[in-house]
């Protein structure tokens, strides 16, 4: 689906700005001022949960949970937060099985639910780091594809900077001293530019690159797309304990106004699972199609 944000007349594009790594890791999208602005102009109704600084108070008296821009020390936790949003059970038992046959079969489905467990945590961190692996010493709301020097880069180098450049999102709050870990992140979300072909992408670049090599050199190039890479939204997810209060629509929402205030984009693009009732009809009601 594409979303058309509205772009005011005039609209300046403000230049990236770079921010210094946070000591909490997350680096705070407030921190970046006049880019973020659409935090503290929009209304509440538009922000939904989130207040002018980009924070959601979750439980009274506690410490708020801060939308911010993931560093590398970040995505452990973050991958975490995804397996158990997505989830990685490979192996379920039937409810028809009796008590013996329960017995012997869970620990060998318990190995194996371990294994896959860990196999997809393993990909999805790695995907992760490989996905903003050229974002990783410069945190900022930047397009991937600023020209350097006036000159366009060539259409094969800009995927593959695109491709390696991802802006990941996170909702979170430092964690307790002792946890394992350094963030307690209950949302997340990634932005990224890449070509308008319907594919839905790997989770390692490279096996993208691959295949549309392959598909090309095959003849069985996809269907036809923008000579431009465009925004794509992927990987939207909301800890089950904070679900219901709207997270998911602000996250949406503050990726639309990045991707047109900032990286200066019209359309926003995204794959939904038609079955996932509560991804269509948010998407459905944020004006996709």
């Amino acid at each position: 689906g594409a979303f058309v944000p509205q772009l005011k007349t005039g609209q300046r594009q403000h230049p990236p700005a770079r921010c210094p790594s946070s000591r909490l890791h997350l680096v705070p999208l407030s921190d970046f001022g006049d880019q973020c602005s659409f935090l503290s102009s929009s209304s509440q109704s538009y922000r939904t949960c989130f207040d002018e600084n980009g924070s959601i108070q979750v439980d009274e008296g506690t410490v708020p949970y801060v939308l911010g821009i993931a560093e590398e020390d970040d995505l452990p936790d973050i991958s975490r937060l995804t397996i158990d949003a997505f989830g990685d059970v490979a192996i379920t038992l039937g409810g028809d099985l009796s008590s013996f046959e329960r017995a012997i079969l869970s620990p060998g489905v318990a190995l194996w639910n371990g294994y896959t467990g860990y196999a997809a945590y393993t990909e999805v961190l790695s995907g992760l780091r490989s996905r903003m692996k050229d974002k990783l010493e410069k945190v900022d709301l930047a397009s991937p594809l600023v020209a350097k020097d006036g000159v366009d880069m060539p259409e094969e180098d800009s995927e593959q900077l695109a491709a390696n450049s991802s802006l990941i999102l996170a909702l979170g709050r430092p964690k307790p001293e002792g946890e394992p870990g350094t963030i307690d992140a209950i949302a997340t979300v990634e932005l990224r530019l890449q070509p308008t072909d319907a594919k839905i992408p790997f989770s390692q670049p490279w096996v993208d690159s691959v295949e549309r090599r392959a598909a090309k050199a095959l003849g069985v190039d996809g269907p036809a797309r923008d000579d431009t890479l465009q925004p794509y939204l992927s990987n939207l997810c909301v800890a089950e304990s904070a679900r219901g209060r709207r997270i998911g629509k602000a996250l949406v929402r503050c990726l639309e106004r990045i991707a047109c205030d900032t990286w200066g984009y019209e359309k926003i693009y995204l794959h939904v699972d038609l079955e996932n009732a509560a991804a269509y009809n948010l998407y459905k009601s944020e004006g996709y199609q």
